[in-house]
Formats: structure tokens, sequence, C-alpha cells
């Protein structure tokens, strides 16, 4: 028991080391404290940060901003986005099918664009994909919570890890939906026409397609060009006059390289909705949101790891200061200047939708 109590005493160099931390913190706390703040150790507000709660959602869009946009409310923005494009095909208001509805969402990273048509549109069928399994695992996770707790039963509801082509190719997944949704995601994908076809072969006659997607802003549509579908222009972006610069299109191989994205991947708005036409679609409507989405997420990746307004510095995380610098550049070489629109703008952000006609003449 003796031996016991020896290794626990504190020795004279524990004691230093414990005195010295205590007065060093001391000292660190004075030093944060200005003159003028005297004995008041709270007047910093640095307990604002006692109050950032853990977030309950993993949006990951660029969202849909308010003007002019508030940096600080990416979660809004993200939400916002997926609600348009949502919106793109059961708007509003609007009167809805009394059958049970079928949807499938894919590129549906940690669920929150499947959770949120859970919540508004309340479908028998939804369907999640995404080509993480990570993500997957936790939108299941969270979906069957969510159906759990609001008592729904009997319903097909779940999220699948693969690739959105791949899961919609013949053979492979046989239900009909009423609707799919592409939310920010489709510039990735390998073979967006072959996406297309096989989407068009799993719409319900009368179903419809809508993605948030990426297209090159020249050439930028004319009332000739669009004679096959609709288009509705930025209202605040100049179209570019000219095509990019050999500079300007080294640096956007260099910004797909860095999104691992080929650079094919991404076509003139005319072509894209030639995709749609020839995989069958009709009613095709393309939007250009440019000015809503680009603006905002610049400003928002450019605020990461600093605090633009002093209130920030009470609670906001600076994160990991490499990936940081990395949204800087993004957000200020890059996004900033697709926002910029014109000759500077090579990217444009869409609203696309198209619908699958109804069968005429006892065709199916």
């Amino acid at each position: 028991m003796l031996e016991k109590a020896d290794s626990l005493a504190i020795t004279p160099g524990v004691a230093i080391y414990v005195v010295s931390a205590v007065l060093a913190t001391i000292v660190v706390m004075k030093l944060f404290n200005s003159a003028d703040k005297k004995d008041e150790i709270y007047s910093d507000m640095n307990h604002v940060a006692f109050n950032v709660r853990p977030p309950t959602t993993a949006w990951l869009n660029m969202g849909y901003w308010s003007t002019p946009p508030d940096h600080t409310q990416f979660v809004d923005a993200a939400e916002q986005l997926a609600t348009r494009l949502h919106q793109a095909v059961f708007p509003p208001f609007a009167p809805r099918c009394s059958e049970p509805l079928a949807i499938l969402d894919v590129g549906c990273g940690s669920g929150d664009s499947v959770l949120l048509l859970n919540r508004t549109l309340q479908p028998q069928t939804l369907h999640g994909v995404t080509s993480i399994d990570s993500h997957a695992s936790f939108a299941r996770k969270r979906l069957e919570q969510a159906s759990s707790s609001a008592g729904q039963r009997d319903l097909d509801h779940d999220v699948f890890c693969g690739d959105a082509v791949q899961f919609l190719a013949p053979g492979r997944n046989s239900t009909k939906y009423d609707a799919v949704f592409a939310l920010d995601c489709a510039y990735h994908f390998n073979d967006r026409p072959t996406f297309f076809r096989n989407a068009f072969a799993h719409l319900k006659p009368g179903g419809s397609i809508a993605l948030v997607d990426m297209a090159l802003a020249w050439p930028y549509p004319t009332s000739q060009s669009v004679a096959a579908f609709e288009f509705v222009p930025s209202t605040s972006l100049d179209p570019p006059s000219r095509p990019p610069t050999r500079a300007q299109a080294l640096w956007h191989w260099i910004s797909c390289q860095g999104a691992s994205t080929p650079t094919s991947h991404f076509v003139p708005i005319d072509v894209y909705a030639s995709h749609l036409h020839q995989a069958g679609f009709g009613d095709i409507k393309i939007e250009d949101i440019s000015e809503h989405v680009f603006p905002g997420f610049a400003n928002f990746l450019a605020s990461q790891g600093r605090y633009v307004t002093p209130d920030e510095a009470q609670w906001r995380v600076k994160g990991n200061p490499l990936l940081n610098f990395g949204f800087r550049v993004v957000g200020n070489n890059v996004v900033a200047k697709w926002a910029a629109g014109g000759d500077a703008g090579m990217i444009r952000c869409v609203l696309v939708s198209a619908r699958k006609p109804e069968p005429t003449n006892g065709q199916q």
C-alpha cells in the first residue's frame, strides 16, 4: 500500500509543470482580453461557440442563393436549389395525381434531397442512388429513421450504392418511375446521353426527368436555335460574344482535372437539349439560373477558413487550412468567373426538365 502511495505522489517536476501550464493559460487569456475589458472575461463573446449545434444536414450542392447572397446560409441555399428542382416537375399548388408516386433521386449524396422528397411529396416508392458507399449507408439510415418516425409503413424506400447510369441499365432495375431527379451531379456521369436513354426507359408514360446541371456558355442559345426546346435566358448575366480563348480553355481543363471531371462532360446548351430529344423526351425546358447560383457559391467558397464578419469569429470552425485554401482558390478564380457571365464565364448552371410523351394511337 505504501508503494502505491509513493507512486501517486506529486514530484517537484510535475508540480512545476502544472503551475506553469496554469500560469500560461492565465497569461494567454489576459492577452486576448484588451485593457478596456478589465476583468470581464466573458465580454469577448467567445461563449457563442458553446451554442453551436452538431449539423443535422449534409447537403452538397452549389445552392440557390438569396440576393445579395449570405455566405453563412449554405444549408438554406442548398435546400432551395433542391426545392427548385423538384418544383420543375411538381409545381406548388398544382393538382397532384391520385396514384401513388414513384421517384428516383440519382446522385443523392448523403440523402438530404431524398429526405426532402419524402417530406414534401410522400411517394410510395422512393429510391436514391449515390456512387459512394459511405454516403449510401448514411443516407439509407437517415431515410429509415425518417420513415419510421413518420409512421410510414409498407413503402418501398431505399438508397443504393452504384453508378447512376448503370443503375438504370436494361435488365438492372424493373421499377417504373413518375420522376427522375439529378441535383447538381450529372456532369460527373461518364455518359450523360446514355443516362437520358436509360431514364426514359424507366419512366412511366407522362413521367418527367429534371436536372440541375452545368453546360458550356458558348454558343449561347438564340431565338433561331431553340425551336426544339423552351429556353429561359439569364436576366442579369450577359451572354458570351465569342468562343473561349486558349487561356480560358486551358484554365477550364485544369479546373476539370481538379474536379475529376473530363471537359467532354460539358456541352453547349443546344447540344444538351438535342441529347434529351434524341433519347425520346419532349416538352424540353432549359432555364439559365447561373445568377442565382454562382455568385453566392463563389462567396461561400471564398469565405472558407476566414471570418468575413467579426461575429463569425465567435462560432465558425476554420477546419483544414490546406482544404480551405483550395476552396478559396476555386471560389475566387473559377466560380467567380462563371458568376461574371459574358466572355469571362465559360459555364452556365441550368435547370432542365423534360417529359416522356404519353402513348398515342394505341402505342405503349
